[in-house]
């Protein structure tokens, strides 16, 4: 999604690493067990001596690490799921399912005569045990949450049955809760289910992960079960249905009905289960002559599936070869639905994605999907056919996921693409770091399976496999790759399985590397400098290890540095980082031109080098990688009013070959604006319209717009730009600029079928406050979906406002009072209690200059205003949505 080991052997062993030496005197485990008992069992027996004696002990220090939230084990097996075969049909109107399950299990080792079965919030009608065909009805017990079925006798692992359950499944009257990156949880979703919402499809799709699918089926819903699947659905004819694996069958039923059967032969885990149904436009590809890549879009974007989907074929082919381990399922589709609860789900064979990848191929210049679709497609090696065996191994599934979306763009746009990637990776762990969330990778200690599911989990967790793959080598990290999947395909895995894999690919013990990084909480933060020593020709590096010691431990770090001669010569040396203060003396052959620290760029940590400006102007025209680049153009912006080298480096780079080094450059505006004004204004024309980037195009239009330096022209041709951005960028800029000349573009640009444009449009009329676009503002309610309305609600309110008409002003505060108190969404909510607010003041500043007479009908519109926000009040339990309410 796109958003676990032995405890005795992780947990122990490496929290005894990660401890201070004060803190190892003694472990909080023994600390009350084994020191009560040690005095016990060690202190001799008085009596046995006719002594008096006194034994005085050092002081230690016994740190608390209570952990507040329980262990989370994998899940027990008692009986293992061998195949699911369900037969469903929907009721639309009331929105549930009636579904028919015939499960396959047998015991996993242990004898037993009692299966239990997770079953969310469901009607059970039957449950019986199957028999040559025939159904004999069982006692069982049903909680809500779990069916616990009896059975006639006791069975064997060498025992296999058959269980039938009829059952209603009723998500809508579930009582879950969803958390940050999993919006949702009752699994089952009908979407505009009786058809009233015109700008809407009607649409039924599933989600599985964490665990519930079992809020539409029962089953053992864990991810270390694994069962082989049959799924079929009875629809409306004029539907179109997917599910995991093939379609095998599917027949007309005569009454305006449909039934298909999906049938997925190869084992994965129950979360991953999934069926789609609604109006879907189907593009299909071929692979290799026999695999089906298939995109399931809104028949609107049918015409642009390629363009969003298209380089799925290419994307498993590089995926394929690069881990040496072929496509493992029997086709490739891609969905797209409609207030999807998440990003995307890499549910085997069939990913669903929210709305946000359909696109125009225009749109697509500046919002494309293509980083979570290759996600989600390398999840189906590294968590689909290889799957974590518990939410605590969650990194086994999504680190791969993120670092597979490095290794795609690396294959197809080369290593800078791939790095400016990677460093936002850094950018979001370090974010979260900073917030206060300091977790280990691997972590058996959780409040709900959502906490997993974070920066750590995702970003840190790719940063550390890139490392990784630094430091063992590109062949062998890959070997690691292809043996960890061969070695545990269709079956769960822990994080020393991957390690364990890597071991006997190197043949070194990469303990160090694993409790280091996957089992142990934060980064290295250096200082790094630099000298000389003449006398004994030796480069000398001088690193600090900075972060807190008494939390995190010195870090091992083997770090690649590149010594740069004259003559073009460069020779890279692998030092060791281990102490807090270090000096690191190498042998050179001459004194360096220029030291490159981690010249491979990929330590996770925060770093200060020090290096000197000279060094950044050799390697910011010498190196190729963007990272090298970047820290080269910083530089130069700090040492530019000092050195006139730096000022033309500083320049130069604003025409870099690699994009994000365009955009560190212009980051550095006020500097060049305060060396030459002129020459930085002939620049950032240039690149506001010729930039190969959409994104520095973009940012520099806005940053002449900022300096009150964009010309009217200007501003009028970026309007028609190829990328959405720029046009928002100008029109913003139009706006500030010339009102009625952005009045003029929006009148011809707010048919433009672009949700974003549309408001852009609607921004300007909304400070024109003229009242022949209020019909614009009506369209735009009905029309716009999700996110699209944060920006709305704002401009319609502003809009209202400005035109001071009261029929259009009550007319925004019924649409802002509705979507405070129907909107299921916090951040619609949030925007429209805003506008109201606004609107309220406005009315009191309009009170306060208004003459005598017209106060009364203006206490009256205010009064309004101020109990339909009390009443909204009144239905708001979130504690940020009642701030809007203080006075």
């Amino acid at each position: 999604m796109k958003t676990n080991i032995d405890l005795s052997l992780q947990s122990n062993s490496f929290r005894f690493y990660k401890m201070t030496i004060k803190q190892r005197a003694l472990t909080l485990g023994l600390s009350f067990a084994l020191f009560g008992m040690g005095c016990s069992l060690l202190q001799p027996n008085k009596s046995d001596y006719d002594v008096d004696y006194t034994i005085e002990l050092d002081t230690i220090e016994v740190v608390d690490q209570i952990d507040p939230f329980p262990y989370r084990p994998s899940e027990t097996r008692i009986w293992d799921l061998i195949h699911t075969k369900l037969d469903v049909r929907f009721d639309w109107e009331k929105q549930y399912l009636y579904g028919k399950a015939n499960l396959t299990l047998n015991p996993y080792f242990y004898s037993s005569e009692v299966v239990t079965l997770d079953a969310k919030g469901m009607d059970i009608n039957e449950v019986s045990l199957v028999q040559n065909g025939v159904r004999s009805e069982l006692m069982f017990q049903y909680d809500g949450a779990f069916i616990k079925a009896q059975l006639p006798k006791l069975h064997t692992k060498k025992d296999t049955i058959e269980l039938f359950i009829e059952y209603t499944a009723k998500p809508n009257e579930l009582e879950v809760k969803g958390g940050t990156a999993i919006t949702d949880a009752k699994g089952l979703y009908f979407i505009n289910p009786l058809g009233e919402d015109p700008n809407k499809p009607r649409q039924i799709w599933t989600q599985g992960e964490v665990e519930s699918s079992s809020c539409w089926f029962p089953t053992i819903d864990a991810p270390n079960e694994r069962t082989s699947q049959e799924l079929c659905m009875t629809v409306q004819d004029t539907f179109k249905t997917l599910s995991n694996g093939l379609l095998t069958f599917s027949t007309l039923n005569g009454d305006g009905t449909r039934t298909d059967c999906w049938v997925q032969d190869l084992p994965h885990a129950p979360y991953l289960f999934m069926m789609a149904v609604g109006d879907y436009h189907v593009t299909k590809d071929t692979l290799w002559d026999s695999l089906e890549v298939s995109y399931y879009v809104e028949p609107k974007y049918g015409p642009y599936a390629r363009d969003i989907f298209g380089k799925t074929s290419k994307m498993i082919e590089v995926y394929s070869e690069m881990l040496g381990v072929p496509f493992p399922w029997d086709k490739y589709a891609q969905v797209v639905v409609r207030d999807y609860v998440s990003g995307a789900m890499e549910n085997t064979s069939a990913v669903i994605f929210g709305d946000f990848a359909q696109r125009t191929k225009r749109e697509l210049i500046d919002e494309s999907p293509e980083d979570v679709i290759a996600h989600e497609l390398f999840h189906h090696w590294f968590g689909d056919l290889v799957t974590c065996e518990s939410w605590s191994n969650l990194p086994l599934n999504e680190s791969f996921a993120t670092y597979g979306e490095y290794l795609w763009l690396e294959a197809e746009y080369g290593r800078a693409e791939a790095d400016i990637h990677l460093e936002e990776d850094l950018d979001s762990y370090l974010y979260e770091f900073n917030s206060g969330k300091s977790e280990d990778l691997v972590r058996f200690h959780y409040d709900v399976p959502d906490d997993m599911f974070d920066s750590h989990s995702y970003s840190k967790g790719g940063r550390v496999l890139h490392m990784l793959r630094k430091y063992v080598g590109d062949e062998a990290f890959f070997l690691g790759l292809q043996k960890y999947l061969t070695d545990n395909a269709y079956k769960p895995a822990e994080m020393h399985q991957l390690r364990l894999a890597f071991e006997e690919i190197t043949g070194e013990d990469l303990n160090w590397f694993f409790n280091q990084w996957f089992f142990s909480s934060g980064h290295p933060v250096l200082a790094i400098e630099y000298s000389y020593d003449d006398s004994l020709n030796q480069q000398v590096i001088h690193v600090k290890q900075n972060q807190n010691m008494g939390e995190y431990p010195n870090y091992y770090l083997p770090i690649d540095v590149d010594i740069y001669y004259s003559n073009n010569r460069v020779e890279r040396q692998r030092i060791i980082v281990d102490q807090d203060d270090q000096y690191i003396a190498l042998p050179v052959i001459e004194k360096p031109l220029a030291v490159d620290f981690d010249a491979e760029k990929m330590l996770l940590a925060e770093i200060d080098n020090r290096m000197p400006i000279e060094w950044h102007l050799i390697l910011g025209n010498e190196s190729n990688l963007y990272l090298t680049q970047k820290e080269a153009v910083q530089a130069f912006g700090s040492y530019a009013k000092k050195q006139e080298r730096a000022q033309q480096a500083l320049f130069n780079s604003l025409h870099s070959d690699i994009w994000a080094v365009q955009v560190t450059a212009l980051d550095e505006y006020e500097t060049l604006m305060s060396l030459n004004p002129e020459k930085t204004i002939a620049e950032l024309e240039i690149l506001a319209s010729t930039a190969a980037h959409y994104e520095v195009r973009s940012y520099a239009l806005d940053l002449l717009y900022e300096g009150d330096n964009a010309s009217i022209d200007l501003l009028k041709k970026s309007i028609i730009d190829s990328a959405y951005s720029v046009v928002y960028t100008a029109m913003n800029a139009l706006i500030g600029t010339d009102l009625d000349a952005a009045i003029a573009a929006a009148d011809t640009l707010q048919y433009d079928e672009n949700p974003n444009m549309r408001l852009s449009c609607a921004t300007a009329f909304a400070l024109s406050g003229d009242l022949k676009y209020k019909d614009v503002f009506i369209e735009l309610d009905d029309q716009l979906q999700s996110y699209d309305r944060i920006g709305y609600y704002v401009i319609y309110g502003l809009y209202a406002r400005n035109t001071e008409d009261e029929a259009i002003i009550n007319h925004a505060l019924g649409r802002l009072n509705d979507a405070a108190t129907t909107k299921d969404v916090w951040y619609i909510r949030f925007y429209a209690i805003d506008s109201i607010n606004k609107i309220k003041d406005y009315y009191l500043e309009k009170w306060k200059n208004a003459p005598e007479a017209e106060k009364p009908a203006l206490e009256e519109q205010l009064e309004k205003v101020e109990s339909m926000l009390e009443k909204i009040e009144e239905q708001t339990e979130d504690s940020e949505l009642k701030s809007l309410f203080s006075e």
